[in-house]
């Protein structure tokens, strides 16, 4: 029955709160726990991949489907990283991330 008078008391209560100004360059706005940056596929100084073993986990547990991966085969004359499998096509549509985190949960780890 007041449910027009407790609309008008949230838009009321609006008006008065602080509106949140960054100052750009030299102070940034603060980020969310669950970022983890931009997604990079590591590699060793020697040129082998740090934890991408090529088994396309991120892609599927992506739910903006912005990644997409295609895993390839190690082989004694070409080998790409420590394990059987490396990732042959690693893209990231960043136009379409929606930095849910999924991906770095489902990423290998070290001693997985």
């Amino acid at each position: 029955m007041l449910d027009w008078a407790k609309g008008y008391g949230l838009t009321f209560a609006a008006i008065f709160q602080k509106v949140g100004t960054y100052q750009y360059p030299e102070k940034g706005k603060p980020v969310e726990a669950r970022y983890h940056g931009r997604h990079v596929l590591n590699r060793h100084p020697d040129g082998l991949e740090k934890k991408c073993v090529g088994c396309e986990l991120c892609a599927w547990a992506c739910p903006a489907d912005a990644i997409y991966v295609e895993g390839g085969d190690n082989t004694e004359a070409q080998r790409y990283s420590p394990g059987e499998r490396y990732g042959a096509v690693y893209q990231i549509n960043y136009s379409r991330c929606i930095f849910s985190a999924g991906c770095a949960s489902r990423r290998a780890r070290p001693g997985r």
